[in-house]
Parts: C-alpha cells; structure tokens; sequence
C-alpha cells in the first residue's frame, strides 16, 4: 500500500473515531430526556472537549496531506470532505453539550404535554446520524441520498413540539399568571438542538455523496 494510502486509510479511522463520540454523546443527552445525573452532565462536557481535540487533530492532518501529497480528483475530494464532516461532527457534540445544559434549566417531566414527541425526536436523530456515519465509512451515496430526506421528519416533529409549547392558550397562561416558563424554553431549545443535529447528519450525507460521486446537493434537497 503506497504511503499516502496507508494515511488517508489512518485518516479515515480518527474520523470514525470521531463519530463513534459524537454518536456516544448524542446518545447520553437522549437518554437523559428522562432523567439526568452529575455523572452524565460531568461526562458529557468531558467528551465535548475530547471531541473538540479530534476535529482539530484531523484538520491538522487534512492540511498536512494536502501540503505533501498534493492529491487531486478523487483523493482531494475525500481529504476536503473529511475536513467538512468532521466539522458537522463537532457541531453535533456541541449541541448534544447544548441539551444537557437545556435540562440543567429543568426537569423535562414538569411539563409533560410534548415530552413523548421529544423522545421520539431523540430517536430519529440518533437514526439519522447513524446512518450519516455509515453512508461515510462504506462511502454508501445511495444511503446518505436516502437518508437526506428523513430530515423533514425532525423537522415535523420540532414543529409539532413548538405548536404545543406555543400555543394561544399557553401564551396566555404565561402572561397571566406563574407557569413553568423555564421548562417551556429548555423544550424548546432541546427540540432546535435534535434539529440541528439532524441538519449536521444531512450536511454529512451531502459530504459523502460530493465525495464519492462529485456531485454537490448542499442546496438542492
């Protein structure tokens, strides 16, 4: 195996590594939609900052492959998009970090109304990033088209959630009188979280489909 080979090939496999803590870290902030501990909370920030290190670590080596190798077609395609996803990768940490910090403000069964579509949010995200990361590791363009379109679902569903939070009724509630205002806001602000974790999955797929095909669909699905 050439050398520039053997590098992309270890390349690859700290991006892996990086998914891999993205995934763990959207997972601890799902999970904790029904309860949260110091332990998660402590965990979590911990990853955050690792994961912050991986994305800088792999655009380091982006850019040193690039210096040395010069690569073209293909291979500069992959190397650019290996910067591009690892970026969404970090994104998505962050707003993991964000949930767990929206439910600090809270305790999610205080206002139980939108709580089931919360979960059920959680879990197409986790789906989607999923599938994101596989369609990247088996440079699968077909799974990542396919999996561009189940992002309208998150976004359905973070709608219902601000219809129900947001309601003429509710307003008036919280004009009128004391309500659980703080934990109206944390729901909201989870819901655009698993939304934009969602986009970063989608931003991945169009990645991974310019990278095997050369076709750019950043702003055509």
């Amino acid at each position: 195996m050439k050398k520039f080979d053997q590098e992309l090939t270890d390349l690859q496999h700290r991006l892996v590594q990086m998914a891999e803590r993205a995934e763990s870290m959207l997972a601890l902030a799902v999970d904790s939609l029904d309860s949260i501990d110091d332990k998660t909370r402590e965990n979590i920030h911990e990853q955050e900052q690792e994961l912050d290190q991986m994305q800088m670590d792999v655009d380091q080596e982006v850019v040193r492959m690039l210096t040395v190798f010069t690569p073209v077609a293909s291979d500069l395609r992959y190397l650019l998009t290996t910067s591009h996803i690892a970026t969404s990768l970090e994104r998505m940490g962050d707003q993991a970090t964000n949930i767990i910090n929206s439910l600090e403000m809270m305790h999610l069964k205080s206002v139980a109304s939108p709580q089931d579509r919360l979960l059920q949010m959680g879990k197409m995200t986790r789906e989607i990033v999923h599938d994101a990361v596989t369609a990247y590791v088996n440079k699968d363009a077909d799974l990542a088209e396919s999996t561009l379109g189940h992002d309208e679902l998150i976004d359905s569903l973070n709608d219902q959630i601000m219809k129900e939070l947001l309601n003429d009724e509710v307003v008036r509630e919280m004009i009128s009188g004391p309500t659980d205002i703080a934990g109206r806001l944390s729901q909201i602000l989870i819901g655009r979280s698993l939304e934009r974790i969602g986009d970063q999955a989608c931003n991945v797929c169009e990645e991974v489909i310019y990278m095997v095909k050369g076709d750019d669909v950043r702003h055509g699905h």
